[in-house]
């Protein structure tokens, strides 16, 4: 009767498996982490012999799956020192790869185009407006025109590029 298991270890094991998942989720910072240790703590209580006395069931069950959560979290603290762990920010490089620069550089000038495309005073208002920050109000002291022909520009301009967006 060696390979038979202590019928109340297992249910004690099905009555707090609950209670062990979210003991193991906090331990180790990651579910499914838990839950491949709650099975791992399963298959070491199955193989408890019939004979062995466990004068507290829960408490066993909670040192096992502790103990598997440590050697985990050793393994993974080795394996960190091994691969020279996490990339710190020091090191890590904050400068936009080049294909990025590129294109970034690409898509400026394609804006450029259908901005310089623009009819000359919708072009005005847009610049003024999305580049300079300024309100309808100040373009429109600015240039001696109304706040509603700003917004008509305006409107305008913004129909034109979607469309020639849109387009390409």
């Amino acid at each position: 009767m060696d390979a038979l298991t202590e019928p109340n270890l297992i249910a004690s094991f099905l009555r707090h498996q609950k209670e062990l998942r979210q003991f193991l989720t906090y331990k180790v910072d990651c579910a499914e982490t838990a839950a491949d240790l709650i099975q791992e703590t399963y298959l070491r209580i199955a193989r408890q012999t019939a004979d062995t006395d466990i004068a507290n069931p829960r408490a066993f069950l909670f040192r096992v799956a502790d103990n598997l959560a440590l050697d985990h979290l050793r393994g993974k603290a080795r394996q960190n020192k091994r691969d020279g762990g996490p990339v710190s920010d020091e090191i890590a490089c904050r400068q936009p790869q080049p294909d990025s620069t590129l294109m970034g550089q690409q898509q400026m000038e394609l804006f450029e185009k259908l901005i310089y495309g623009l009819p000359p005073q919708c072009r005005t208002v847009f610049l003024l407006c999305r580049v300079e920050g300024k309100s309808y109000a100040e373009i429109a002291a600015e240039l001696s025109i109304s706040a509603r022909t700003v917004e008509s520009h305006m409107h305008k301009a913004l129909k034109l590029l979607k469309e020639r967006v849109d387009f390409l």
